[in-house]
Protein backbone atom coordinates (compact mmCIF):
# COMPACT_ATOMS: atom_id res chain seq x y z
CA UNK A 1 0.00 0.00 0.00
CA UNK A 2 1.37 3.39 -0.95
CA UNK A 3 1.84 5.73 1.99
CA UNK A 4 1.34 9.45 1.83
CA UNK A 5 3.24 11.73 4.16
CA UNK A 6 1.64 14.77 5.67
CA UNK A 7 2.72 17.59 7.90
CA UNK A 8 1.16 18.89 11.09
CA UNK A 9 0.30 22.57 11.36
CA UNK A 10 0.72 23.49 15.01
CA UNK A 11 2.27 26.97 15.00
CA UNK A 12 -0.09 29.90 15.64
CA UNK A 13 -1.18 31.47 12.38
CA UNK A 14 -2.16 35.13 12.17
CA UNK A 15 -5.80 35.47 11.24
CA UNK A 16 -6.83 37.85 8.51
CA UNK A 17 -9.21 40.57 9.65
CA UNK A 18 -12.63 39.39 8.47
CA UNK A 19 -14.99 41.79 6.68
CA UNK A 20 -17.55 41.01 9.37
CA UNK A 21 -17.46 39.73 12.93
CA UNK A 22 -19.90 36.83 13.13
CA UNK A 23 -19.47 36.66 16.89
CA UNK A 24 -21.23 40.03 17.22
CA UNK A 25 -24.12 38.85 15.02
CA UNK A 26 -24.56 35.40 16.48
CA UNK A 27 -27.17 36.00 19.18
CA UNK A 28 -29.44 38.02 16.94
CA UNK A 29 -29.23 35.55 14.05
CA UNK A 30 -29.97 32.66 16.42
CA UNK A 31 -32.49 34.50 18.60
CA UNK A 32 -35.03 31.74 17.87
CA UNK A 33 -32.91 29.06 19.58
CA UNK A 34 -34.33 28.52 23.06
CA UNK A 35 -32.20 27.59 26.06
CA UNK A 36 -34.28 24.46 26.59
CA UNK A 37 -33.54 23.35 23.02
CA UNK A 38 -29.81 23.68 23.66
CA UNK A 39 -30.15 21.80 26.95
CA UNK A 40 -31.75 18.89 25.08
CA UNK A 41 -28.75 18.72 22.74
CA UNK A 42 -30.47 20.76 20.01
CA UNK A 43 -33.24 18.20 19.73
CA UNK A 44 -36.97 18.64 19.97
CA UNK A 45 -39.01 16.26 22.10
CA UNK A 46 -39.76 13.27 19.91
CA UNK A 47 -36.53 13.46 17.89
CA UNK A 48 -34.50 11.32 20.27
CA UNK A 49 -35.08 8.17 18.23
CA UNK A 50 -33.31 9.76 15.27
CA UNK A 51 -30.03 9.76 17.16
CA UNK A 52 -29.80 5.96 17.10
CA UNK A 53 -30.64 5.50 13.44
CA UNK A 54 -28.09 3.96 11.08
CA UNK A 55 -25.53 6.49 9.76
CA UNK A 56 -26.45 9.03 12.45
CA UNK A 57 -24.26 10.53 15.14
CA UNK A 58 -26.09 13.49 16.61
CA UNK A 59 -23.87 14.66 19.48
CA UNK A 60 -23.07 18.37 19.23
CA UNK A 61 -19.49 19.56 18.88
CA UNK A 62 -18.47 22.71 17.07
CA UNK A 63 -15.47 24.79 16.17
CA UNK A 64 -15.44 28.18 17.84
CA UNK A 65 -15.40 31.42 15.86
CA UNK A 66 -11.60 31.63 15.65
CA UNK A 67 -11.35 27.93 14.77
CA UNK A 68 -13.63 28.42 11.78
CA UNK A 69 -11.64 31.48 10.66
CA UNK A 70 -8.35 29.63 10.97
CA UNK A 71 -9.72 26.66 9.01
CA UNK A 72 -10.75 29.03 6.23
CA UNK A 73 -7.71 31.30 6.04
CA UNK A 74 -4.88 28.89 6.83
CA UNK A 75 -6.24 25.61 5.45
CA UNK A 76 -9.01 25.87 2.87
CA UNK A 77 -7.85 28.91 0.87
CA UNK A 78 -4.16 27.81 0.67
CA UNK A 79 -5.17 24.31 -0.41
CA UNK A 80 -7.52 25.66 -3.07
CA UNK A 81 -4.84 28.05 -4.30
CA UNK A 82 -2.43 25.14 -4.60
CA UNK A 83 -5.02 22.97 -6.34
CA UNK A 84 -6.06 25.68 -8.79
CA UNK A 85 -2.43 26.58 -9.40
CA UNK A 86 -1.88 23.08 -10.74
CA UNK A 87 -2.80 24.26 -14.22
CA UNK A 88 -6.41 25.38 -14.21
CA UNK A 89 -5.69 29.11 -14.06
CA UNK A 90 -6.53 31.35 -16.97
CA UNK A 91 -4.65 34.29 -15.45
CA UNK A 92 -3.00 35.20 -12.15
CA UNK A 93 -5.97 37.26 -10.95
CA UNK A 94 -7.95 34.05 -10.47
CA UNK A 95 -5.45 32.96 -7.83
CA UNK A 96 -6.18 35.94 -5.58
CA UNK A 97 -7.85 34.98 -2.26
CA UNK A 98 -10.95 37.04 -3.08
CA UNK A 99 -11.45 35.30 -6.43
CA UNK A 100 -10.85 31.90 -4.88
CA UNK A 101 -13.38 32.61 -2.12
CA UNK A 102 -16.02 33.72 -4.62
CA UNK A 103 -15.79 30.35 -6.36
CA UNK A 104 -16.02 28.21 -3.24
CA UNK A 105 -19.12 26.11 -2.69
CA UNK A 106 -18.66 25.02 0.90
CA UNK A 107 -20.50 22.07 2.44
CA UNK A 108 -20.82 21.24 6.12
CA UNK A 109 -21.84 17.61 6.61
CA UNK A 110 -23.68 17.54 9.92
CA UNK A 111 -24.43 21.25 9.71
CA UNK A 112 -26.61 21.45 12.82
CA UNK A 113 -28.31 24.83 13.17
CA UNK A 114 -26.12 26.31 10.42
CA UNK A 115 -23.58 28.25 12.47
CA UNK A 116 -20.49 27.21 10.48
CA UNK A 117 -22.16 27.81 7.12
CA UNK A 118 -23.45 31.24 8.12
CA UNK A 119 -20.14 32.38 9.63
CA UNK A 120 -18.40 31.57 6.35
CA UNK A 121 -21.03 33.49 4.38
CA UNK A 122 -20.69 36.49 6.70
CA UNK A 123 -16.92 36.68 6.99
CA UNK A 124 -15.73 35.71 3.51
CA UNK A 125 -16.50 36.32 -0.17
CA UNK A 126 -17.98 32.82 -0.49
CA UNK A 127 -21.38 33.14 -2.18
CA UNK A 128 -22.90 29.72 -1.54
CA UNK A 129 -22.81 27.20 1.27
CA UNK A 130 -24.57 23.86 1.64
CA UNK A 131 -25.56 22.19 4.90
CA UNK A 132 -26.61 18.56 5.35
CA UNK A 133 -28.33 17.70 8.62
CA UNK A 134 -30.39 14.63 9.51
CA UNK A 135 -32.21 16.13 12.54
CA UNK A 136 -35.30 18.01 11.22
CA UNK A 137 -35.48 20.69 13.93
CA UNK A 138 -31.83 21.62 13.42
CA UNK A 139 -32.37 22.01 9.69
CA UNK A 140 -35.46 24.18 10.33
CA UNK A 141 -33.47 26.29 12.79
CA UNK A 142 -30.72 26.77 10.19
CA UNK A 143 -33.24 28.05 7.64
CA UNK A 144 -34.69 30.48 10.19
CA UNK A 145 -31.17 31.64 11.04
CA UNK A 146 -30.49 32.32 7.35
CA UNK A 147 -33.68 34.39 7.11
CA UNK A 148 -32.65 36.34 10.23
CA UNK A 149 -29.17 36.92 8.82
CA UNK A 150 -30.55 38.33 5.58
CA UNK A 151 -33.05 40.49 7.50
CA UNK A 152 -30.70 41.90 10.13
CA UNK A 153 -27.40 41.98 8.21
CA UNK A 154 -28.16 42.44 4.50
CA UNK A 155 -24.82 44.18 4.00
CA UNK A 156 -23.10 40.82 4.60
CA UNK A 157 -25.65 38.32 3.30
CA UNK A 158 -27.30 39.90 0.25
CA UNK A 159 -26.41 38.06 -2.95
CA UNK A 160 -25.36 34.98 -0.98
CA UNK A 161 -27.22 31.75 -0.35
CA UNK A 162 -27.26 28.84 2.06
CA UNK A 163 -29.02 25.64 1.07
CA UNK A 164 -29.89 23.28 3.91
CA UNK A 165 -30.84 19.67 3.20
CA UNK A 166 -32.61 17.59 5.85
CA UNK A 167 -31.32 14.13 5.00
CA UNK A 168 -28.82 11.40 5.77
CA UNK A 169 -25.55 12.37 4.08
CA UNK A 170 -25.32 8.98 2.35
CA UNK A 171 -28.35 10.02 0.29
CA UNK A 172 -26.89 13.36 -0.79
CA UNK A 173 -24.33 12.58 -3.49
CA UNK A 174 -26.64 13.88 -6.23
CA UNK A 175 -27.30 17.07 -4.23
CA UNK A 176 -23.58 17.71 -3.77
CA UNK A 177 -22.98 17.12 -7.46
CA UNK A 178 -25.84 19.41 -8.45
CA UNK A 179 -24.57 22.21 -6.21
CA UNK A 180 -21.00 21.66 -7.48
CA UNK A 181 -19.60 21.49 -3.96
CA UNK A 182 -15.80 21.85 -3.95
CA UNK A 183 -15.00 22.09 -0.22
CA UNK A 184 -16.35 19.68 2.40
CA UNK A 185 -16.08 20.00 6.17
CA UNK A 186 -17.18 17.15 8.44
CA UNK A 187 -17.02 17.19 12.20
CA UNK A 188 -16.62 13.42 12.30
CA UNK A 189 -14.65 12.89 15.50
CA UNK A 190 -17.12 10.32 16.90
CA UNK A 191 -18.01 8.55 13.65
CA UNK A 192 -17.27 4.83 13.81
CA UNK A 193 -15.17 3.12 11.13
CA UNK A 194 -18.19 2.07 9.08
CA UNK A 195 -19.60 5.57 9.03
CA UNK A 196 -16.22 7.02 8.08
CA UNK A 197 -16.06 4.59 5.18
CA UNK A 198 -19.47 5.77 3.98
CA UNK A 199 -18.42 9.40 4.36
CA UNK A 200 -15.31 8.70 2.29
CA UNK A 201 -17.41 7.04 -0.41
CA UNK A 202 -19.68 10.09 -0.59
CA UNK A 203 -16.73 12.48 -0.83
CA UNK A 204 -15.00 10.50 -3.57
CA UNK A 205 -18.25 10.35 -5.55
CA UNK A 206 -18.38 14.13 -6.01
CA UNK A 207 -16.03 15.08 -8.88
CA UNK A 208 -15.93 18.80 -8.07
CA UNK A 209 -14.45 18.32 -4.57
CA UNK A 210 -10.99 19.89 -4.22
CA UNK A 211 -10.50 20.14 -0.44
CA UNK A 212 -11.81 18.21 2.57
CA UNK A 213 -11.37 18.87 6.30
CA UNK A 214 -12.44 16.19 8.79
CA UNK A 215 -11.87 15.49 12.47
CA UNK A 216 -11.25 11.79 11.76
CA UNK A 217 -9.16 10.44 8.94
CA UNK A 218 -11.01 9.31 5.86
CA UNK A 219 -10.86 5.59 5.07
CA UNK A 220 -7.58 4.96 3.26
CA UNK A 221 -8.81 1.83 1.52
CA UNK A 222 -11.63 3.81 -0.13
CA UNK A 223 -9.19 6.57 -1.10
CA UNK A 224 -6.71 4.23 -2.82
CA UNK A 225 -7.97 4.94 -6.33
CA UNK A 226 -8.99 8.53 -5.65
CA UNK A 227 -6.99 11.70 -6.41
CA UNK A 228 -7.99 12.99 -2.96
CA UNK A 229 -5.01 12.58 -0.62
CA UNK A 230 -4.12 13.49 2.96
CA UNK A 231 -1.78 16.50 2.92
CA UNK A 232 -1.68 17.94 6.44
CA UNK A 233 -3.01 18.02 9.97
CA UNK A 234 -4.14 21.22 11.65
CA UNK A 235 -5.14 22.03 15.22
CA UNK A 236 -8.25 24.17 15.61
CA UNK A 237 -10.00 25.60 18.65
CA UNK A 238 -13.27 23.82 19.36
CA UNK A 239 -15.75 23.60 22.20
CA UNK A 240 -14.37 20.22 23.29
CA UNK A 241 -10.64 20.88 22.84
CA UNK A 242 -8.49 24.00 22.49
CA UNK A 243 -6.27 22.14 20.03
CA UNK A 244 -8.55 19.68 18.28
CA UNK A 245 -6.83 17.78 15.44
CA UNK A 246 -8.33 17.96 11.96
CA UNK A 247 -7.15 16.22 8.81
CA UNK A 248 -6.79 18.09 5.54
CA UNK A 249 -7.23 16.45 2.14
CA UNK A 250 -6.63 17.88 -1.32
CA UNK A 251 -7.31 16.64 -4.80
CA UNK A 252 -3.96 16.12 -6.51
Amino acid sequence: MQKHSFKAISEPIGLLAPPADFRSMYHRIFEHILERYDELGQLEVGEEHLTVMENVFAQIGTLDFDGIRKMWTSVIIPQLRSSIGGGALVNDSQNLPTKIEENVVFCDIGSGVGNVCLQILAETHCKKVVGIEVIPSRCRSAKIALANAKLYYPEYFDGKDAIFFNDDFVNCVSCLKEQRVNVIFAHSWMFDDELMSKLTEVITSVPTVLCVVTSRRLTEKVLQNSPIKLVSQVYLTADWNEKAPFYVYKKN
